[in-house]
């Protein structure tokens, strides 16, 4: 079985549609790559300059006189900025102290990274020899994800200062004023002196090949109406830092920004992340919220076609520019995949969203038709009533090679019942049947105020919904009521506690008494670990800390609980766990991963991180603006 690379000591910066990694001591080398000693498919750590969806460089190994520096410090800073300070201890000085200190600079920009060296030493007078290794290898992510790369190739061309490398319609162009280029090295000489430092740079420029479907997109101005000051200034000031690097564009509508799901993996767009991200963001930047509504729309479904679980009104799961085959995890999914129950609701109730802040009228009536198209999809998912799961939006693959779940929680393993048993499909989600209600209710009021036709359906459809989820759904344990994940294929809800509850909150599915319970059940130990939500109870028999979906903590899912509170009037509660999430961030250098394992708060006195966790989210990011709104910071 793969075992995913680890990302979590590693050092990012990110710049759509590129990225650069570093290792924990701030090089870039190619790490280890093979199997360990167990005959298993070791993970390791990864590293290099990646655009689109390949890594391109693979190494950029630096040499003074001959030695290594040995990294000192690694600092990141806004615009896409990473500094590592190192020193040569093989240069002897006058005295025991170390005479030669390396200072890099990396800037990552949309296509372009500049790396910048700046050497200063003690010494009166130092003849300097600066040397970097180079290497490119264009490994697909998707390789990289399950431990197999390419060997490196050699440069097609090469003269004094510049370096190219191509394949296929990717290309690769290290340029070096100053140096002498030889095979797959740059070399600088030169002399430094106290006071008088020896600088050296190299830019190299990535071109993607011409069937990518994403590109740059320009960050909007910040808008920011508060400043907190402190952990929370610090989390909310990286995050919108974090979110900027993360905005693409598709080259169908090159003017409609949507976020990347994240980094290194989803780093294009997908229908519910992208969503989310949208939504919680929305109070500071409606322009990315029309953005993400305008390109999801352009990719709205149309046929019936099963391999793509695509259907007409249907909006995408993800997007990207060739089928992503990922062998170990059985999935073959083609570049334009509908695999998601989830993103059609979330998608009328963002539009809803917009329409109510009345920041883009003119967005919002653009996209009144694929509103009316999302709302035929709604009705018609509701399964007919009578049959095990009828009544309810609900999923299952047919093809054998797309996701076995659907909803957030995509993992294979990730809808299980208290005695650990999977549940079989297809399976109806529980937050899906309230983001379907509150689309519905929304979308009505809607189609009201801009005189569409409509309405009364839609909310004719929330009101047996409703009814239906509250027969049906609730279930209870020696804890008391709360309502079950999901129902599986035979009808049974799964009889354990999970984060999926949170999502609730705030949809309009829920009565005051029904909300009071999920909010005293997500505060309960078995859910709230002090930093976050787990994502299942720790009473189940699948529980463990380090489970992708099945006992970490997600922080766009403690992010949504907190939003569903503080839209229920529950502020205290918002707070409570608003604070053990912003607790968890200062772990991770004030920011929020992907997720982090379900250590609790009493176990570790820091949040433990989950290895292969990306970084930066999209959503995750966003997930500070509702940190900060439950802090009582107003937008």
């Amino acid at each position: 079985m793969t075992v995913q690379p680890a990302l979590h000591r590693q050092h990012c910066s990110v710049a759509a549609p590129t990225q650069l990694w570093l290792d924990a001591e701030g090089r870039l080398s190619s790490g280890p790559r093979t199997s360990d000693a167990s005959g298993g498919a070791g993970g390791g750590w990864f590293t290099g300059l990646l655009h689109g969806d390949t890594r391109m460089l693979c190494r950029a190994e630096v040499r003074v006189n001959g030695l290594e520096p040995e990294p000192a410090t690694v600092e990141a800073e806004p615009g896409g900025v990473l500094r590592v300070r190192g020193l040569v201890r093989g240069i002897p000085g006058p005295t025991e102290d170390p005479a030669v200190e390396l200072l890099q600079t990396w800037t990552v920009t949309p296509g372009v990274v500049r790396h910048s060296l700046q050497l200063r030493t003690s010494l009166e007078a130092l003849d300097v020899e600066i040397d970097i290794q180079l290497a490119a290898d264009f490994t697909d992510l998707a390789a990289i994800r399950l431990s197999r790369f390419r060997e490196p190739g050699a440069p097609f061309s090469a003269d004094d200062s510049t370096l190219r490398w191509r394949d296929g319609g990717r290309a690769l162009t290290v340029a070096a004023p100053g140096s002498f280029a030889a095979g797959e090295r740059l070399l600088w000489r030169g002399t430094a002196g106290r006071g008088r430092p020896f600088e050296a740079e190299w830019q190299a420029v990535l071109a993607d090949s011409e069937d990518a479907v994403v590109a740059a997109r320009p960050p909007a101005s910040r808008r920011v109406r508060a400043e907190p000051s402190g952990a929370l200034g610090l989390l909310l000031d990286n995050a919108l830092d974090e979110l900027a690097g993360l905005r693409l564009a598709t080259r169908k509508l090159p003017d409609a920004p949507f976020a990347a799901a994240g980094a290194p993996w989803y780093f294009t767009l997908f229908g519910r992340d992208s969503l989310w991200a949208a939504r919680l963001l929305l109070p500071l930047d409606a322009g990315l919220a029309a953005g993400t509504l305008r390109t999801l729309a352009a990719f709205q479904g149309n046929r019936n076609d099963p391999d793509a679980a695509e259907e007409p009104g249907k909006i995408l799961h993800e997007l990207r520019s060739k089928e992503l085959v990922l062998e170990s995890q059985g999935l073959r999914l083609p570049p334009v995949y509908y695999g998601a129950v989830d993103s059609t609701p979330l998608w009328l109730c963002l539009l809803a969203e917009l329409g109510q802040a009345g920041l883009d009228d003119a967005a919002v009536r653009s996209l009144l038709p694929n509103a009316a198209r999302g709302a035929d999809w709604l009705l018609a998912a509701r399964g007919a009533p009578g049959r095990a799961n009828g009544g309810f939006l609900s999923y299952q693959d047919t093809t054998g090679h797309g996701l076995s779940n659907q909803g957030w929680k995509d993992s294979q393993d990730a809808m299980q019942f208290r005695d650990g048993r999977l549940a079989d499909g297809p399976i109806a989600l529980s937050e899906v049947q309230g983001y379907a209600y509150q689309a519905a209710v929304d979308t009505a009021d809607l189609f009201d105020a801009y005189g569409e036709p409509g309405g009364q359906a839609l909310r004719d459809f929330a009101e047996a919904l409703q009814q239906d989820f509250r027969e049906r759904f609730w279930v209870e344990d020696d804890g008391g009521p709360f309502p079950a994940m999901a129902l599986d294929g035979h009808g049974d809800p799964l009889d354990i506690p999970g984060s999926n509850m949170g999502h609730l909150l705030g949809t309009g599915i829920l009565d005051a008494s029904e909300a009071r319970l999920v909010a005293d059940r997500l505060l309960g130990p078995e859910l709230f670990s002090g930093y976050g939500v787990h994502t299942l109870s720790r009473r189940a028999a699948g529980f463990w800390p380090f489970s992708y979906h099945c006992g970490s903590v997600w922080s766009h899912d403690t992010a949504i609980a907190v939003r569903g509170l503080l839209a229920e009037g529950f502020t205290v509660e918002a707070r409570t766990i608003a604070e053990g999430l912003l607790a968890a961030s200062g772990s991770f250098g004030h920011r929020l991963p992907e997720l982090f394992a379900g250590i609790t708060a009493g176990e570790a006195k820091h949040a433990v991180p989950y290895p292969a966790s990306c970084r930066p989210q999209a959503w995750s990011s966003a997930s500070a603006v509702v940190i900060a709104q439950a802090m009582g910071v107003g937008f």
